[in-house]
């Protein structure tokens, strides 16, 4: 096998199994509730302790392979991978689920937050456009095929979603080890923020833990307010503390660049409409709708279809068109259709809804690849394993943000009681109080999702473009 091949089969394996893991979960999602006999705010931190670990430990990992270096970190993704997906279809019981799950999250981070840093140190100029557009494209074909895998999965049982993986994490441990060359090493100068990523996960937890129990306790409860609290005052720490520090984990500097600070604000925006769209129509088709784990997964199949495709081939695209207007494109298009998904939800019809969910896909593939092509060439070789993690950190953080405020809204709008009848398709047609309540809590955030994209918009098509500056070793 071609060494080029090999690191992008390598990379693209590793990123396919750290989003496919969490997709092919969403529509399984009723299944496990009823056969592990828990309930919806446990059942929604199976699927959160996995996006945290990652969300937490990709700049901890990212920059730490830039001092260790990138392969060795890399391959041990994979291993992580296997045993935590191993432990996950073994559970016996939702709680032992959800600590498999940061296992999980833990090689997902590992594998995220080196794949398009490993690509950038293999290849130069055009054979890199292709290569990151071949490992967005998967990215997106995994974000999207994820309920239809996790629908025919979940026909034989939901374990079999995580014993899924573990061929998959075989495969690219052995792939990893034989394409991926060692980089150099950053000198020992360079040392690690801990006491930053302290702070910053102290912050993160604090903020999903908040969002998630508002909703049950209340948002005055003393708990709530005391994470609240808690999420303000890390954050605040965390400034502090990346101001002071000799290698922050978000490098300051780092962020003045406007190519990449604006690419990286845009990444995170996207991620939550991602996420708020592909959650919602999870919900919606299996809740209200009715349908079954594997229709709803095969209903999806044009989101998927139309997310991939155009992740593959605007790497060709931007050849002809600039990566500003590409990205402005595809935010254009997430914004149109998510108002419409609003405007529609409440009537089903799957003309209308295949043709949105076309056109979100499409969107979403256009702005993907490009975005990814800015954050990572914007920067010089010893910052991109720092420039990687900080991209995964930040789609994370809106992934994280997208399944939580979902389930805010609906709460906002229905009881918390009712949110797991509806999901669970308990809840008789002829209630229309309660049925009518959710289609309001899942039309506000398409709302949002169209509200995420469009201000990335509206600040893309304002700015004034920004000449792309030479990076040693990207150019020719």
């Amino acid at each position: 096998m071609d060494r080029g091949n090999g690191v992008i089969i390598a990379s693209s394996l590793g990123s396919f199994l750290a989003v496919v893991n969490t997709t092919s979960l969403l529509i399984a999602i009723p299944t496990i509730l009823v056969n592990l006999r828990t309930n919806f705010l446990v059942v929604l931190w199976i699927l959160i302790a996995y996006s945290i670990a990652l969300t937490v430990l990709s700049p901890v990992f990212g920059k730490y392979s830039d001092i260790a270096g990138r392969k060795r970190m890399y391959v041990a993704g994979y291993l992580v991978f296997f045993v935590g997906s191993l432990a996950a279809g073994l559970s016996p019981d939702a709680y032992v689920l959800v600590g498999a799950r940061v296992v999980q999250g833990v090689a997902a981070a590992l594998l995220f937050s080196n794949s398009l840093a490993i690509l950038t140190d293999t290849f130069r100029s055009v054979d890199l456009q292709r290569a990151i557009g071949i490992n967005t494209a998967v990215v997106g074909l995994g974000m999207a095929i994820g309920p239809l895998v996790g629908g025919l999965l979940t026909e034989i049982t939901w374990r079999a979603i995580f014993y899924f993986n573990t061929p998959i994490a075989v495969a690219g441990y052995f792939v990893a080890s034989h394409s991926i060359q060692n980089t150099d090493k950053t000198p020992s100068g360079n040392g690690f923020d801990s006491r930053g990523a302290m702070v910053f996960s102290i912050f993160l937890v604090s903020t999903v833990i908040s969002l998630t129990l508002g909703p049950f306790l209340g948002w005055t409860d003393p708990l709530t307010v005391s994470l609240i609290a808690a999420a303000i005052l890390s954050m605040a720490a965390f400034l502090t503390v990346e101001r002071r520090s000799r290698d922050p984990i978000l490098d300051p500097d780092m962020f003045r660049n406007r190519r990449f600070s604006g690419s990286i604000f845009s990444s995170l925006l996207n991620a939550v409409s991602r996420s708020l769209l592909i959650f919602i129509l999870i919900l919606y088709l299996q809740g209200p709708v009715g349908f079954t784990p594997l229709y709803s997964g095969l209903l999806m199949t044009p989101y998927a279809a139309f997310m991939g495709v155009t992740s593959f081939y605007s790497s060709r695209l931007m050849e002809r068109f600039s990566e500003r207007s590409l990205q402005a494109t595809g935010l254009l298009l997430i914004t149109i259709s998510s108002f419409l998904l609003a405007a529609t939800v409440s009537h089903y019809s799957y003309p209308v809804l295949g043709t949105l969910m076309s056109l979100a896909g499409t969107g979403i593939g256009l702005f993907s690849t490009p975005n990814s092509a800015v954050i990572m060439t914007s920067v010089s070789p010893n910052e991109r394993g720092v420039a990687a993690s900080n991209r995964t950190l930040f789609m994370n953080m809106g992934s994280v943000s997208g399944m939580t405020l979902v389930f805010t809204l609906l709460a906002s709008y229905v009881p918390v009681s009712v949110i797991g009848d509806v999901f669970l398709g308990t809840v008789s047609g002829a209630d229309r109080v309660s049925l009518g309540g959710f289609y309001l809590g899942l039309a506000s955030s398409y709302v949002l999702a169209g509200v995420s994209s469009l201000v990335p918009l509206i600040l893309t098509m304002s700015s004034r473009k920004v000449d792309r500056e030479p990076v040693d070793g990207l150019s020719g």
